[in-house]
């Protein structure tokens, strides 16, 4: 097998099916903190800012019916944030958020909290390595 003729270099964004963009932007700009970087009404799209990746969200009517319909059960397996926060202080404005924490993990010395959008997309909040 030959090198193929290009470098990964990262995840430039991920693109999310959402049926609301309100309820979505509540959730990912207001209970996570992604910043809008820019709105794109004509494909139904909004882009986000999380970290130095790329999130964008795209509704599934009108303009954005391009895309498809939604899948009930979310329509990525999930998506992996990187995080750095106070672990408490985190689990308090999740569950003040009414963001559940649907699972929790710990893998190589990384914590993962799993919660989920309110379009069933389950987002995975990873913390650096503890040790």
């Amino acid at each position: 097998m030959t090198n193929p003729p290009l470098h990964i270099v990262g995840i430039d964004h991920l693109l999310l099916k959402v049926g609301d963009m309100e309820t979505a932007l509540a959730f990912y700009e207001g209970v996570l903190g992604c910043a809008i970087r820019s709105r794109l009404p004509h494909f139904g799209m909004a882009e986000l800012s999380a970290g130095a990746q790329g999130l964008d969200l795209v509704e599934v009517k009108d303009g954005g019916a391009w895309a498809g319909a939604l899948i009930p059960q979310g329509n990525l397996h999930h998506l992996c944030l990187a995080v750095e926060a106070d672990e408490a202080a985190l689990r308090a404005h999740l569950a003040a958020n009414r963001a559940r924490i649907v699972e929790e993990r710990l893998e190589d010395g990384h914590l993962s909290l799993y919660v989920e959008d309110p379009f069933g997309n389950q987002v995975e909040l990873r913390f650096p390595h503890s040790g």
